[in-house]
């Protein structure tokens, strides 16, 4: 007998079982040429990062495929990581010399860097030691951080070889500022929130007349950088004002009226101030019309010496009133409307974006797209869910030269010097002494860092050890497959593509998965701002690592959202005990020193080949879900042959032998039950592995078992390998329908489960042998006190009916029910599924409604009138039987 504890605990479980894989190194991957290499690089959380959800769901998800394939025998390495995370580290390290009274700037550059570098040291792993938490069966001793020596010389070399092509350029851009950190940020880092603002009107005196032209803005404060304004060339109401001037309110400086398509006519008063270092849009109009470049503001946003005195050093916000009270004064204020628009925010200080004139270094991403582009049309690169491939060619197919500095002092630092004496810059491999150019020893380092996602977009390649010769590179790479997060499809899967492709020649990756976006009931995307996570580690600790592996990957769709609170993880709670019950009860039967004997050497009866072929097709079925990448499916597979097939009726079926006396009998349902069991363990590891692992050791050694020292390392089930009885398990099938049919009848008509009824049945000849071989398991299994067969479709006494295909089961009620209350319910019933029948099926006889609806809608219905149509079948039937 092997015992095992009344309920799962799983807090005392799956610490010594995560201490036990670390010490048997189960999940370290050496190369190995007699294995086929599986490799998942992970998405290197930031260093900044806590465990949320989200890595919850995705991270699991990673698991599951890596756990799979090292159970189908390849060499399954899942390399972990971090990311220096250049603005979030040093949003929180500033954070943290503010509190000191100090700042970046009082300690210095190389004071503060090793700040970071401390602020890392303490911080920076806390999220891999909440993966240990979940199972993550990473390969730690391959552990890369996107600043350690090796990699950073990767960024480096990339970035000399660009330079060197001619394809990492310098110029003056407008760029996304963020005033708060002071430095850009790329497109993909802003988030557009709609706001309640104002569109302010004003008019601007044209130049020797009396008259004036009136502008509408949402941005009165960058007024002071306007080079011109411009009205739409075939606008009649302004033709005539084109080529002349306007003096510009406060500066007195005169702007051209100029015309340009741009120009929308009907928006505000169809005349627009031209800014052309403060708007994107502006900006492509003064280089088409070579306006002056003016900026207006310092980098933390406020007002410089372009504005007049009495703004100088002011927010931009408090300018903004500044200034309208000012044209209010001079009379120019016309008017002020509620407008609601999009306006662009930083997704790191959450601070307003100030589009921004400034010198910055770029990188020619126009080829390199072509490369990557090609790869997903000609179907090398596949997207899982495909709907994701459109998306990422239309981001590559109108793609921009990527800004790739950015004003910090955490990150790779841009290896160009600049020479004092002959203002030539130069980069190369180590940093240079002297100027290449004129030989002077005066040189200087660009102050700026290297965009964060430029160390990242090499992750397929520099954690292996590229661009060094490599054996791991040579073994590991290219990679199978990336599960990643949808928003950065473009800041980092795109560009890893392009990256591989430009400097190997070969795709870093042949499947792309992009995991489901967690969201709240209301379907929110979890955030801090909203209060709306839920946090990994406070369902662990109530429920157990496995409850929320399992939870998370069932609830959770391809691609797409998923809904969730904290109250669903009690489903994979409930699952994981289920599973551990069901595990006692066969556990107690069982001798830890007494092997079994193998289930070929047995003549199997009808409910243990049904048990053996339900295992086999869930096999199949998880099997090619996880192949196909439909992981929520194959996890829904192994719930359903957890809860339905082996519990609810293998275990059921088997109670009999198990606590009889017919020790033959036993040994059989103990053999069957252990294979089944033991291979569902192995099924089912993937998404538990805590649990399965706990059993798994403490089943009996059986000699045609694969045995080795973890259930992380044993096969796979393999469907071919299983045996089946077709004929058999199919008869079972039709025993099971006979008792799932009496069950629903005594649940229908409130019968009280534990009275006995007597059953009298009529059965095809085909099917009587198969019910009586079951009799005295129908007779328990669904409450039969006196089973008898007979040879006519009806009786003579009023009785429930109980029908399927080829058999009908009579149900003589009297005695215990009230049959004329019964018969009036059930007239009831019928009438109440006659009109929803009437409905739906006059819908579906709708061509306007066919043609109009969603397929999913239109089958929606057809499902419910099937539903329906056998519901009042059943119900007539009985009403026959009763009347």
């Amino acid at each position: 007998m092997i015992k095992l504890d009344g309920v799962y605990k799983p807090e005392e479980y799956e610490d010594r079982i995560w201490k036990f894989w670390q010490s048997e190194q189960v999940f370290e991957s050496p190369r190995n040429p007699d294995k086929t290499p599986y490799t998942i690089l992970m998405p290197p959380p930031n260093v900044t990062s806590k465990l949320h959800m989200g890595h919850g769901l995705g991270y699991s998800i990673q698991d599951l495929l890596v756990r799979y394939q090292r159970m189908q025998g390849k060499e399954a390495m899942w390399l972990p990581g971090t990311d220096h995370a250049g603005i979030a580290t040093q949003m929180m390290v500033e954070q943290s010399l503010k509190k000191e009274g100090t700042s970046r700037k009082e300690l210095g550059r190389e004071a503060f860097f090793k700040r970071c570098e401390q602020w890392k040291d303490t911080y920076g792993t806390q999220i891999l030691h909440q993966f240990a938490k979940l199972g993550f069966s990473c390969d730690w001793s391959k552990l890369a951080y996107t600043m350690d020596p090796n990699l950073s010389q990767a960024v480096r070399y990339v970035f000399v070889e660009l330079f060197n092509e001619g394809l990492i350029y310098q110029s003056e851009r407008l760029v996304n500022w963020d005033p708060v950190l002071q430095t850009a940020i790329s497109d993909d880092e802003i988030e557009q929130k709609e706001i309640n603002g104002f569109l302010w009107h004003f008019r601007y005196p044209i130049h020797n007349s009396s008259e004036t032209l009136t502008i509408a803005t949402t941005r009165p404060e960058t007024m002071i950088g306007d080079t011109a304004v411009a009205v739409h060339p075939q606008d009649e109401r302004y033709s005539k004002f084109i080529g002349k001037k306007v003096e510009l309110p406060f500066t007195h400086r005169l702007i051209p009226i100029i015309a340009d398509d741009y120009v929308d006519q009907t928006f505000g008063t169809g005349v627009v101030k031209i800014t052309p270092a403060h708007d994107p849009n502006d900006f492509i109009i003064g280089k088409r019309h070579q306006l002056e470049f003016i900026n207006v503001l310092h980098p933390d946003g406020t007002m410089n010496e372009e504005a007049p005195p009495e703004l100088q050093g002011l927010d931009r916000f408090v300018a903004r009133k500044k200034i309208i009270q000012g044209l209010k004064d001079l009379g120019l204020f016309v008017e002020e409307k509620p407008h609601k628009h999009s306006v662009p925010h930083s997704e790191r200080s959450k601070e307003i974006i100030e589009p921004r004139l400034s010198l910055q270094w770029f990188v020619k991403m126009s080829e390199m797209a072509k490369e990557a582009a090609f790869e997903a049309r000609s179907g090398s690169l596949k997207f899982h869910p495909d709907s994701w491939k459109k998306t990422y060619l239309y981001w590559l197919d109108h793609i921009q030269d990527w800004c790739i500095s950015r004003q910090l002092w955490w990150g790779h630092r841009i290896p160009i010097w600049y020479c004092q004496s002959c203002q030539h810059h130069q980069t190369s491999l180590l940093d240079p002494d002297q100027c290449e150019q004129c030989g002077s020893r005066d040189l200087k380092q660009d102050e700026d860092v290297l965009d964060t996602w430029f160390s990242s977009w090499l992750w397929p390649l520099s954690p292996l050890g590229w661009p060094e010769s490599s054996k791991d590179f040579d073994y590991y790479f290219p990679t199978q497959t990336l599960v990643t997060a949808p928003e950065i499809i473009f800041l980092w899967v795109a560009r890893m593509v392009m990256a591989a492709k430009k400097f190997t020649g070969k795709i870093p990756f042949s499947d792309i998965y992009f995991n489901a976006t967690v969201c709240d009931k209301k379907g929110r995307k979890f955030s801090k701002t909203l209060g709306n996570g839920i946090d990994p580690i406070e369902v662990i600790e109530k429920h157990g690592a496995d409850a929320v592996r399992f939870t998370a990957v069932s609830l959770a769709p391809l691609g797409g959202r998923v809904r969730m609170d904290r109250s669903d993880f009690q489903m994979g709670s409930r699952f994981i005990n289920k599973l551990w019950n069901a595990a006692r009860m066969l556990y107690s039967h069982l001798d830890p020193h007494i092997s079994l004997p193998p289930i070929a050497s047995f003549e199997w009866r009808a409910h243990e080949a049904w048990l053996i072929r339900e295992f086999k097709t869930t096999t199949e079925q998880v099997t090619q879900c996880l192949e196909q990448f439909r992981v929520g499916d194959a996890v829904n597979h192994i719930y359903h042959f957890v809860w339905g097939g082996f519990c609810d009726w293998g275990l059921e079926a088997a109670k009999e032998d198990l606590f009889g006396d017919d020790e033959t009998a036993k040994a059989q349902t103990l053999s069957i039950l252990s294979y089944c069991f033991e291979g569902l363990l192995r099924l089912a590891h993937p998404v538990i592995p805590f649990v399965t692992e706990e059993l798994w050791q403490k089943l009996p050694p059986q000699k045609d078992w694969d045995r080795p020292k973890s259930l992380a390392l044993a096969s796979f089930p393999d469907p071919k390998t299983i045996p089946q009885a077709q004929k058999m398990a199919q008869s079972w099938s039709k025993v099971q329908e006979l008792i799932n049919q009496i069950r629903s009848c005594r649940s229908q008509s409130a019968i009280n489960p534990q009275t006995k009824l007597d059953a009298k049945i009529y059965a095809q000849e085909s099917l009587k042998d198969s019910f009586l071989a079951a009799k005295p398991l129908i007779m328990r299994l669904s409450g039969i006190e006196e089973m008898s067969f007979i040879t006519e479709k009806s009786i003579q006494e009023k009785a429930l009916a109980a029908i399927g295909e080829g058999f009908i089961a009579f149900l003589p009620i009297k005695g215990h029910l009230d049959i004329d209350k019964e018969v009036q319910r059930l007239q009831q019933e019928e009438k109440r599924l006659s009109g929803l029948l009437k409905g739906i099926e006059a819908k579906l006889a709708n061509q306007d409604f066919l043609a109009r609806a969603p397929k999913e809608v239109i089958d929606e219905n057809e499902a419910k009138k099937m539903k329906f149509t056998a519901q009042m079948k059943d119900i007539r039937d009985n009403l026959n039987a009763l009347t």
